[in-house]
């Protein structure tokens, strides 16, 4: 007979860690990153260092200038070399869109903005509010207000405004963000193109660097192997997805009902606001105990209810959020530990390190 117990004691709202850093990257020349070479013109996915190839622009003279991965799994990109999107040029202050690195889009004019020809993005990523925050690769006045190429400009109803002044936050003059993002905490991360002294400690090219207020920073990730000649050409954190509410105290918790021979599992909607579907995983409850769940439902269809015939032996199913490119949280078990991923998954997972 199916047991929900195990899945609504151990499902929370509140994740509280992180499994890896997983983001996203290019380099601004060949390098060497895993043991395997690869280009300007191909984003890689890295996981606690671990090196994968993403998407990769058409011909060998591309390069990516930022990046940008949304939950719904398009990428938002600047190609820091022009060229022509069909009879449209691009140039470096643009930002194009692409669901697959097929097909593009122009998704923010920069010449129409009031990006001077001179000016190139070099980071990218939204707000909370679904606005643009660029740098740029040199000094740049918007709107008759002065930036500087660390500084994070935010772009919303038409007009440019200050995000983060880096020179507040005690970033040298010399010294160029040339990569940043918020994590699923809400952190801010940056890199720098130049090995950067903040506070006494210095900062390497490649390295992530988190801003925790004030003149202070830390180290977020750095990967021990990462070679000298090579700076980020932009960075973007993989889209984390949540949690569904647990059964206690949840204002919908996880809940099963039986009838005419099927089972219907409900539950309350995902504490990540940008997941937009779920999954079921099914498991066979056993003496001794051992997790071994697998993909029941690979998507429900946004929806917060799921029937099927009810199975014939003991079971218990947990139930997962996602977004378009990852998979959240499976629960807690008792002891405050993520449940392990499906021994099948239907997606790679990232949890987000903090929900509302």
């Amino acid at each position: 007979m199916p047991c929900l117990a195990a899945a609504a004691l151990t499902l929370t709202a509140t994740v509280s860690s992180v499994r890896a850093v997983s983001y996203y990257l290019a380099v601004d020349v060949p390098a060497t990153l895993g043991g395997v070479d690869y280009t300007p013109a191909q984003i890689l996915r890295s996981d606690g260092a671990t090196y994968s190839l993403a998407i990769g622009l058409p011909g060998g003279d591309a390069q990516f200038g930022a990046l940008h991965r949304r939950s719904d799994g398009v990428w938002l990109l600047v190609s820091s070399t022009p060229f022509l999107l069909g009879v449209t040029p691009v140039q470096a202050h643009d930002v194009v869109s692409t669901p697959d690195g097929v097909t593009f889009s122009v998704f923010f004019d920069g010449t129409a903005a009031g990006i001077p020809g001179y000016a190139g993005i070099d980071s990218l990523f939204l707000d909370s509010g679904g606005a643009l925050v660029l740098s740029f690769d040199v000094p740049v006045n918007l709107g008759g207000t002065e930036y500087s190429q660390s500084d994070l400009v935010r772009y919303s109803g038409g007009a440019f405004s200050v995000f983060w002044d880096a020179e507040a936050a005690g970033v040298p003059a010399d010294a160029n963000v040339v990569g940043a993002d918020r994590d699923s905490g809400g952190s801010l991360v940056v890199s720098f193109d130049v090995p950067t002294n903040l506070g006494g400690t210095d900062y390497l090219p490649g390295q992530l660097v988190r801003w925790k207020g004030g003149t202070t920073f830390s180290n977020y990730f750095a990967d021990p192997s990462w070679p000298a000649y090579a700076q980020l050409r932009g960075f973007g954190f993989v889209p984390a997805s949540g949690a569904v509410p647990d059964g206690s105290g949840a204002t919908t918790p996880l809940a099963v009902s039986l009838g005419g021979g099927n089972l219907t599992l409900s539950w309350g909607t995902s504490c990540a606001t940008a997941d937009t579907d779920y999954e079921v995983y099914e498991g066979i409850l056993g003496q001794p105990f051992v997790y071994n769940h697998n993909e029941k439902l690979c998507t429900t269809g946004a929806a917060t209810t799921a029937t099927f015939a009810t199975p014939a032996g003991s079971t218990y199913y947990l139930v997962v959020p996602k977004n378009a490119v990852s998979e959240g949280s499976y629960g807690q078990a008792s002891g405050g530990t993520q449940i392990p991923q499906g021994t099948t998954a239907c997606l790679p997972q990232q949890i987000a390190s903090a929900c509302p």
